[in-house]
């Protein structure tokens, strides 16, 4: 079964970003933040969501779901470990999210 791990930050991302993927402190992926739907009148009508899936250089399999509204970001990355332990796995990993400034 697989391990998650969630993240948030509660500032709308305007210009998009990226969320770096960080491994026993080396960084293993970059996955793209999206800018919200600036348009929208309603949360629901404000998301955008980005998915990714990816391996480490071990063989474990990672996949991340990214959304992004007018009330902030949020972020799931699922993981699983090749040897089956993803507590281990998942203790390893760091999440960095960075914004777009401009």
């Amino acid at each position: 079964m697989s391990q998650s791990i969630t993240g948030n930050d509660s500032l709308p991302s305007v210009s998009g970003g990226y969320i770096s993927i960080i491994k026993d402190g080396k960084e293993i992926h970059i996955a793209s933040v999206p800018s919200f739907v600036l348009g929208a009148d309603r949360y629901r009508d404000s998301v955008s969501e980005n998915d990714d899936e990816f391996q480490d250089d071990e063989g474990n399999e990672f996949s991340i779901s990214i959304w992004s509204s007018n009330v902030g970001v949020d972020w799931k990355l699922n993981l699983s470990a090749k040897n089956g332990d993803d507590g281990a796995l998942a203790s390893r990993i760091k999440m960095d999210y960075q914004r777009n400034d401009y």
